[in-house]
């Protein structure tokens, strides 16, 4: 019998699992791109030698995650991003890596991740790009991400932004992370994790990977951002509903 759990939530942008990790502030100091030569292969060792084991024994091994589609990735000759639904702490962390393959994925985050217990001196490792603060820093971000699409990694986004476990359905979101793409003019990608029942009756963890999505070299940068959006939304929509088993109750508290 799975472990069943209901969680209250007010707004469908509401943080559903409250912790009390306070965020670093990622400022203009924050080095995004290492350049010391042994705290690069350090980088590269933990990662490669380390991380990836870890990451793949636990989604193929521990939770027989099925992946469909990541071929398509793989495929990819130039730098990309990918945008995904958020449900799942370890799963979400580790897929990229696994569905990258060959190819270290880079992955926008909260600051707070760097201070999660445990895994926080992981998170770096493992390609996180954690949000900026102030203008200087942003810069920073920027050209880092401009690196890595240059090196022709991918860069993974979770749009809603916060974790909702084992969530079915697709929260809204905005189109502001596909300027991106829409700037750098760059192919886009889907992931859409989705919770169904195999023949044992429990669930299965299935994740769908659609695109490639093109920016529209005709249209300025904020119509392909919205394009851009707008396909992705419908694609993890219509892939959401492959969701057939739920376990953890969502319920929308009413008044104040």
């Amino acid at each position: 019998m799975e472990k069943q759990k209901t969680y209250y939530y007010k707004s469908l942008n509401d943080e559903v699992e409250i912790d009390n990790i306070v965020p670093p502030k990622i400022d203009a100091n924050y080095k995004y791109v290492q350049k010391n030569w042994f705290l690069k292969f350090w980088e590269w060792f933990y990662y490669r030698i380390i991380i990836f084991p870890i990451g793949w024994f636990w989604c193929r091994c521990i939770k027989h995650i099925k992946y469909v589609g990541a071929k398509k990735i793989r495929k990819c000759k130039t730098g990309y991003f990918v945008y995904g639904n958020h449900t799942n702490n370890l799963s979400d962390a580790f897929s990229p890596s696994i569905i990258s393959s060959n190819k270290k994925p880079y992955l926008v985050v909260n600051p707070k991740n760097l201070n999660v217990p445990v895994f926080k001196s992981s998170t770096r490792f493992l390609g996180a790009m954690p949000l900026p603060e102030g203008l200087e820093a942003h810069k920073n971000f920027l050209s880092a991400m401009e690196l890595r699409l240059k090196q022709k990694h991918g860069i993974f986004i979770y749009p809603e932004a916060k974790i909702w476990p084992f969530y079915t359905k697709i929260r809204p979101y905005d189109s502001k992370s596909f300027r991106y793409p829409a700037k750098y003019g760059v192919p886009v990608f889907c992931v859409t994790t989705t919770y169904q029942k195999n023949k044992n009756g429990k669930r299965k963890i299935v994740v769908y990977v659609d695109g490639p999505f093109y920016p529209d070299k005709n249209l300025e940068v904020k119509q392909n951002q919205e394009m851009l959006f707008e396909n992705v939304f419908k694609t993890m929509n219509e892939r959401a509903k492959l969701s057939s088993f739920e376990t953890h109750i969502y319920k929308q508290q009413e008044g104040d």
